[in-house]
């Protein structure tokens, strides 16, 4: 007797030696089955992880011994696992002969392989199930069924060995997401410098900052437009600012930066293997934006094919790796931005429909920087005042027919040719007058084709938009563009007419 209990600890110690050498998966239930086999000499093996609140369980490495064609290899259904569901429920060894279990689904693929006993046996730590493991024998195990006590004490053991593994595994996610995190944050700083302000003083902005307050408390997904250059990305960090997710990284991934088969992988990461050059695990997007913001910015470069796994994930909350089985949650708020009309590329087969109505269900159109002339000497102060600090510059001095043609040139870039403009003349213009023969070759504008001032239909026009934007397309009533315009409902209804602006483009 004492000869056996000596037997079983030394197989025990052998099992709980694995946690020390064994830092894999694959490793540590290879090293499970040369300690195991000697003793059960069983024809096939596996482990089985239970997955609270999931209708599957994964396997916790690929099953060893008899091939079994047909049978799960990665993700076992539960309704096709009656035995391992008992064990597991009723917390105690099951031993079954397969042949008298043909309303189990998973007989027929067991015993069409030859495989003719079952054992199953719970995985149990800390008083909660976190698995089971399956012996298969082609023949009644004679010796085992006469040792159940060891293999249920075995399987005590495999529960500590497996659940120091999975927390490892945990421990390690959360190192990759923090080391990705630290790199992500350390680019982002390099190419957004830090600037996270809005400045305005035009009502169009002022109205459109109102919008952005009522809606970044919620995790509502908004989908920004506008001309390239106006700030949409800003835009996007500021909501996140302002939500309740504000102490997580906002994190933000540009669809038009990577080539279509890279995308996938930065999005949902990759597994270790899982393509040429994957030659370590990458934590992806959504798993970095776990309770954050994740922006995706040109979100009309995004592949088709990957269009349709990011609805998956939007509606789901769920996503795998590349080369990987593991079903990841996620709670994500998203935030796309294009420059590009969706609704034209959605008639034009090149955006999904359903993506499309899944990310606009709180559009934000971002004006120009002519709808916003009002914005252009702030802005330009700002800009002068960054980097002068930036280039160690004292500010030039600009005319007033210099501070005309600036706010009449149209700006085609937006803000960002604006920005990229003022540093351009502080270089060359650093303590100087500036005026408008100075500006023109810089903006490339032929003296002889001098900037037209807007006729006074297009400052109505414009003036008339501005109000309606404010009210999001109301015109009568208190709260009404009439009201704002003081004028009578019936007349800002025949100037609307006359102009051609349709007020249902601003609710």
């Amino acid at each position: 007797m004492a000869e056996n209990e000596l037997r079983q600890q030394k197989i025990l110690l052998q099992i709980t030696n694995a946690i020390i050498t064994q830092r894999t998966r694959e490793g540590l239930f290879r090293e499970i089955v040369t300690v195991l086999h000697p003793i059960f000499t069983f024809d096939h093996i596996s482990i089985l992880l239970n997955r609270p609140g999931e209708d599957s369980w994964n396997f916790f490495s690929p099953a060893i011994g008899v091939e079994v064609p047909g049978f799960p290899k990665e993700i076992f259904p539960m309704k096709g696992a009656k035995i391992p569901y008992r064990a597991m429920k009723e917390r105690k060894t099951i031993i079954a002969d397969l042949t008298h279990e043909l309303n189990n689904p998973e007989s027929k693929f067991l015993l069409e392989a030859g495989l003719q006993w079952f054992i199953c046996a719970p995985l149990i730590m800390r008083d909660k199930v976190i698995g089971s493991v399956q012996l298969c024998y082609k023949e009644r195990p004679h010796f085992l069924l006469n040792h159940i006590d060891l293999f249920e004490k075995v399987s005590l053991q495999l529960s500590l060995v497996i659940d120091n593994m999975l927390a490892y595994e945990k421990l390690q996610s959360v190192r990759d997401i923090l080391a990705e995190e630290r790199q992500y944050l350390k680019r982002e700083l390099d190419l957004f410098g830090g600037a996270n302000e809005i400045v305005y003083a035009s009502q169009t902005m002022s109205s459109l900052m109102d919008t952005i307050v009522d809606v970044a408390t919620t995790d509502t997904t908004i989908l920004i437009t506008g001309e390239t250059g106006t700030g949409k990305d800003l835009i996007a960090r500021t909501l996140h600012k302002l939500s309740g997710r504000s102490k997580n990284t906002f994190i933000k991934l540009n669809c038009a930066a990577l080539v279509p088969t890279l995308i996938e992988s930065e999005l949902f990461g990759h597994e270790k293997g899982s393509f040429t050059g994957a030659t370590a695990k990458k934590v992806g997007r959504f798993e970095l934006a776990h309770n954050s913001t994740l922006f995706l910015d040109e979100i009309s470069e995004l592949p088709l094919n990957t269009q349709a796994k990011l609805l998956q994930v939007l509606q789901d909350g769920k996503f795998e790796r590349v080369g990987g089985a593991e079903t990841i949650k996620t709670n994500v708020r998203i935030i796309a931005a294009t420059n590009k009309d969706l609704g034209r590329l959605v008639k034009e087969n090149k955006f999904r429909e359903d993506l499309y109505y899944r990310l606009n269900i709180f559009p934000i159109n971002v004006p120009s920087l002519r709808e916003r002339r009002e914005d252009i000497p702030l802005l330009g102060a700002h800009f002068m005042d960054k980097f002068c600090s930036k280039l160690n510059r004292i500010r030039p001095h600009f005319l007033q027919d210099a501070v005309d043609l600036l706010i009449n040139y149209p700006w085609p870039g937006n803000v960002r040719e604006l920005e990229n403009f003022m540093e351009r003349i502080i270089i060359l213009k650093s303590n100087k007058p500036v005026t408008a023969d100075d500006l023109r070759p810089i903006l490339n504008i032929n003296q002889e084709h001098e900037l037209e001032i807007p006729s006074l239909q297009e400052m109505e026009k414009r003036h008339i938009a501005n109000a309606l934007k404010r009210t999001k397309g109301v015109v009568a009533g208190p709260q009404g563009a009439a009201q704002i315009l003081n004028i009578k409902r019936s007349t800002l209804m025949y100037r609307i007419k006359k102009l051609g602006i349709n007020p249902g483009e601003y609710k």
